[in-house]
């Protein structure tokens, strides 16, 4: 039987016409780390992608000359392009991060055409709603503490986390805090989880990442005081400075160790197999190749037995939303996934926060990401991108600097972000 029927194609109406890459800056706390301090205005990315018959998508990603760049010169690649031939687009940019917004951007606009949510255009959902944790900081006094969305107050001490930790569980519900290590003596962060132990239940699940500010030695030492204590310790996080270094202290203690910091990318598995280094990698789909490639490194983690989490940054609604998504569909993320939203004072997206139920998010079945974007609080916060100096990054060195510029700002003007500290 013949048929004068062409094979289907994409319409000229369904390639996209116009890319827009529009850098935003948001209000955030003075959070503290082993590298120093964020800066009370920080900045993201924002890309989206609109098809000649008006359909649109959206991504988020870091917000550094570095990245914003990058996607402006893959802004003549995408021009013109059939929204589903992503390979060949991720082959040509060799640019895991740039392509890991363009990524996200062109699942939200495929989802919102064919009418699906982005979990089923990448295998479907494993689980209805996300976990996340109560990303727990030590932190300077925000100067402004009328607009913060949570604890403005400075927390310095063990006490003071147990009170930032209470208002987390009580604003947002959630059951796993994880504490941001590497501010004070590894004895006082020791202390503030004993603390928040005390406080919360022996058996909530608690983690701690020093940023690689921790000897070894220090690290196998407050590892062994954790393994003797009755907490639930779900995992170290990058407590120390190199793949070596972790290899050297997964020797000593049999707690799990999982690492945001050296294996970020497709490259870094092999050896941190070979050398023992890890047990649980930190998933991020702004720089492992967007949402696809967050399921594809899900699939190599599980076929090397290693765990995978999530880590976070100073994202807004629309990074989100897609955090959600992916994790929705992949099936080896064992672990309340991390987040900094419950920190963030503002938004792009409309409607926006997206609110967190008992700790969790459930994913939305709406066709894409279920987020848009609110055009004036875009606009103003592109503004402000131009007006402001935010803190502004897209890797470790970019943000040692970054943090450390913004020590001046509270007066410690001496400060070095050395590692290992302790």
């Amino acid at each position: 039987m013949s048929s004068n029927t062409e094979p289907s194609t994409p319409t000229q109406e369904r390639r996209i016409t116009d890319v827009e890459v529009i850098p935003v800056a948001h209000r955030e706390p003075p959070l503290r780390n082993s590298w120093g301090a964020h800066s009370e205005v920080a900045a993201r990315t924002i890309v989206r992608l609109t098809t000649a018959d008006g359909e649109v998508g959206i991504g988020e990603t870091y917000g550094d000359e570095k990245v914003i760049n990058a996607l402006k010169r893959a802004s003549s690649l995408v021009e013109g392009m059939n929204p589903y031939e992503r390979k060949p687009l991720e082959l040509r940019l060799q640019d895991p991060m740039a392509y890991g917004a363009l990524d996200t951007a062109l699942l939200d606009l495929i989802g919102k055409t064919v009418g699906e949510p982005v979990y089923n255009l990448l295998g479907g959902k494993v689980r209805d709603e996300v976990e996340y944790s109560g990303y727990l900081f030590y932190k300077y006094g925000d100067s402004d503490p009328d607009s913060a969305a949570i604890a403005p107050q400075a927390v310095e001490s063990a006490e003071d986390m147990v009170e930032e930790a209470g208002e987390f569980v009580d604003e947002h519900g959630f059951s796993t805090l994880k504490l941001k290590g590497g501010v004070l003596e590894p004895e006082e962060e020791l202390r503030t989880l004993e603390l928040l132990g005390e406080e919360f239940g022996r058996d909530t699940p608690l983690r701690i990442d020093p940023n690689g500010t921790w000897s070894v030695e220090t690290s196998s030492r407050i590892a062994r005081r954790l393994e003797e204590s009755d907490l639930h310790i779900q995992f170290l996080e990058d407590p120390v400075t190199t793949m070596n270094a972790h290899a050297r202290l997964k020797r000593n203690t049999s707690l799990p160790v999982a690492t945001n910091m050296y294996v970020v990318e497709f490259d870094q598995i092999a050896p941190a197999v070979e050398m023992n280094a890890v047990d649980i990698i930190l998933s991020d789909h702004h720089y492992w190749s967007g949402l696809t490639g967050n399921v594809r490194m899900n699939d190599i983690a599980e076929v090397f037995d290693l765990g995978v989490g999530m880590h976070s940054n100073s994202h807004l609604g629309v990074s989100m939303a897609a955090m959600t998504h992916v994790a929705a569909a992949m099936s080896n993320v064992g672990y309340a996934c991390d987040t900094h939203y419950p920190w963030m004072a503002e938004d792009v997206i409309a409607d926006g926060p997206i609110e967190f139920e008992d700790g969790a998010i459930p994913v939305s079945d709406d066709p894409g990401l279920g987020v848009s974007l609110d055009e004036a609080k875009l606009e103003r916060m592109n503004e402000r991108y131009h007006e402001a100096d935010p803190l502004a990054y897209s890797d470790v060195s970019s943000m040692a600097a970054e943090y450390a510029d913004a020590e001046t700002e509270v007066g410690r003007s001496d400060w070095l972000p050395n590692k290992p500290r302790w």
